[in-house]
């Protein structure tokens, strides 16, 4: 199964470099691979939390599960509209992390976890963010006037890559140097690319890929003799009514509302289902590793 993880991450390279080479400034291409990537890794690899904890859930805790899921996405989107640049910040800070932990999922780490975490999540999001800051700048100009952050980009960059260089090679004495070159490589790679599409191959092929076989890890023994079939099979019924549930409210505001006040939009909703998955990531990452 980890040979899906590396051919996935070739992959990604590959999009990254046809994209360079034949296909900029061509929107249809970025959207195509953005829905493409968003359908069959991205939202699907968040549809087992209910099974993380206990594969074998009743239908009662099943509705208990719900219940606590959809509390903390109403939550969640009562902050986003009270204060919403709070809300945002909450948002780069829990990707960061969630992000940075599945940098480690094959190789863990003890001294200052999730500092680490943080860290190296913070370096591959600020390289996506200020590689095309004039696009990060338009989409949150509805949050606010983030223009005056643009000379600070590579203060972070330099400053969370060096940071988390130094925890990477604390915990990891000799395994180290395929992290730091995966940083330095991708995030050359990444910082060149367009922001939506930076954005999307990172959290396809470095996230969320890695941590559906995670998943199916640890699911496998509870899938009967047909396992992959049964884990794609789990996954439909959460996916099928995220997706949804999110174009719905796409569709209905499509006609009023510009490009960038969409895609703001769906970086809101994303966070919205993002919120508890990544809670429940954790807690079952945590548990894993106890």
């Amino acid at each position: 199964m980890r040979s899906i993880e590396y051919g996935g991450k070739l992959a990604g390279i590959a999009i990254a470099l046809v994209y360079l080479c034949f296909f900029q400034d061509q929107p249809v291409f970025e959207w195509v691979l953005i829905g493409v990537i968003l359908i069959t890794v991205g939202i699907p690899h968040g549809s087992l939390d209910h099974l993380l904890q206990n594969p074998k859930i009743s239908n009662k805790n099943l509705v208990k599960f719900i219940g606590k899921y959809l509390t903390i996405i109403l939550v969640y989107l009562a902050v986003w509209l009270l204060v919403p640049f709070p809300a945002l910040l909450a948002f780069l800070g829990m990707s960061a992390y969630h992000f940075g932990q599945s940098h480690f999922l094959r190789t863990p780490i003890w001294h200052l976890k999730k500092t680490t975490y943080l860290l190296t999540g913070t370096f591959y999001l600020s390289i996506i963010f200020w590689g095309d800051f004039a696009a990060t700048t338009e989409i949150l100009s509805g949050i606010f006037d983030a223009s005056p952050l643009a000379g600070f980009g590579w203060y972070l960059i330099i400053g969370s890559f060096v940071s988390a260089a130094v925890l990477i090679v604390r915990n990891l004495p000799n395994k180290w140097w395929p992290h730091l070159a995966e940083m330095i490589l991708m995030g050359y790679l990444f910082y060149q690319l367009p922001l939506l599409l930076g954005f999307i191959l990172y959290f396809g092929f470095w996230h969320a890929l890695p941590s559906m076989q995670v998943e199916y890890s640890a699911l496998k023994q509870h899938l009967g003799s047909q396992q992959l079939k049964a884990f794609v099979g789990k996954m439909i019924p959460f996916t099928g009514a995220s997706i949804l549930g999110m174009a719905a409210i796409l569709f209905v505001l499509y006609p009023r509302s510009s490009t960038e006040e969409l895609i703001l939009l769906f970086f809101v909703l994303v966070s919205l289902i993002s919120a508890p998955h990544i809670w429940y990531m954790n807690h079952f990452l945590e548990s894993r590793e106890a």
